[in-house]
């Protein structure tokens, strides 16, 4: 089983562990709720480090290993539509930080440190079982996800590489459709409601120019629904 699939797996399992304490009233959809979360961003090609340092070390290490690689802010907004089936959408500002491209082509050979930012719109149905103290809840949802990568490093402008590379952007922008699927436990204090989620996007599962590579990433998020 691959580290991703692991990680979901525990999550899920927790998750499902936990639901029969104090559920109450399962039948009914919940209210509009509105939440904030953060936390580190793990591109699928870095997870099996954060997980060796997990297997290998502690918790406190492998969520350093994590946050070094990215990092990501959002909100989030759901609502009942019937039973334990709500509506789940959102948006969010991902960030990975200090990574490498090489630029090999007429003549010209450098290497540049960049930033890639995504800013992925979500919308779907998520799966609220229990409406107690403690709520397990599953999503799966439709993402739109922009993409755009900038020079952090190297004292190169995006200006000078447009006219080395011929006007082009060194990596154009781009908006893809893809999906997304997280698990998530939220404790019910009242008015507000501390959560913790685990969420894998790929974001260009639906759309995806020739040649071009499979992008996905994790989540880890810490956050509060009021």
């Amino acid at each position: 089983m691959k580290p991703i699939s692991r990680v979901m797996s525990l999550a899920l399992c927790i998750a499902l562990l936990t639901a029969p304490v104090l559920a109450a009233d399962e039948s009914s959809s919940e209210p509009l709720s509105l939440g904030i979360l953060l936390g580190p961003s793990i591109p699928s090609a870095s997870i099996n480090s954060v997980y060796d340092a997990l297997a290998n070390e502690s918790i406190s290490s492998a969520y350093d290993v994590a946050s070094n690689l990215g990092y990501h802010a959002g909100a989030k907004v759901r609502f009942g539509l019937t039973g334990a089936l709500s509506f789940s959408g959102g948006v969010g500002f991902i960030q990975f930080p200090g990574q490498d491209i090489t630029y090999d082509q007429d003549g010209f050979n450098f290497s540049l440190k960049t930033v890639t930012t995504y800013i992925p719109i979500n919308a779907g149905l998520a799966w609220v079982p229990f409406q107690g103290f403690i709520r397990p809840y599953l999503s799966a949802e439709a993402v739109y996800t922009y993409r755009k990568v900038s020079v952090s490093e190297n004292g190169f402008s995006q200006d000078l590489i447009n006219q080395v590379v011929g006007g082009e952007p060194l990596e154009p922008s781009s908006g893809r459709l893809g999906a997304a699927a997280a698990v998530g436990l939220e404790l019910n204090l009242g008015g507000l409601r501390p959560f913790v989620e685990v969420k894998n996007t790929w974001t260009n599962l639906v759309t995806k120019e020739a040649g071009e590579p499979d992008r996905s990433f994790l989540n880890v998020s810490v956050g509060l629904i009021f």
